[in-house]
């Protein structure tokens, strides 16, 4: 199991930063329900699941924002040993639920 540390939260939970586990701070922000569940159209599908991928892009585009640093995420510069953690931790964050173990 990966760690990340929850640093701070605001606004109930849409807005937080986290130390990641390649050590650097990123503030998530929460793009909005009716976002977040058109995105889940998009990316989710009942016979195939998630398409990763698609989640990640969106998310990292939208949701992710460096602090202190320049790095931005993304599907094709972040470490493939990291992308299944950044899978969970933006999928717990965007229910609401970042504080459960990813």
């Amino acid at each position: 199991m990966s760690t990340i540390s929850v640093l701070s939260s605001e606004q109930d939970g849409l807005v937080s930063v986290i130390r990641f586990v390649d050590g650097k701070s990123y503030r998530l922000q929460h793009p909005g329900n009716r976002i977040y569940l058109d995105w889940q159209r998009e990316f989710f599908s009942i016979t195939e699941g998630v398409d990763l991928a698609k989640f990640l892009d969106k998310a990292f585009e939208y949701c992710v924002i460096p602090e202190n640093h320049s790095f931005k995420p993304a599907v094709d510069t972040v470490k493939p040993k990291e992308l299944g953690v950044w899978g969970r931790v933006l999928r717990r964050f965007l229910d609401g639920d970042l504080d459960a173990p990813v």
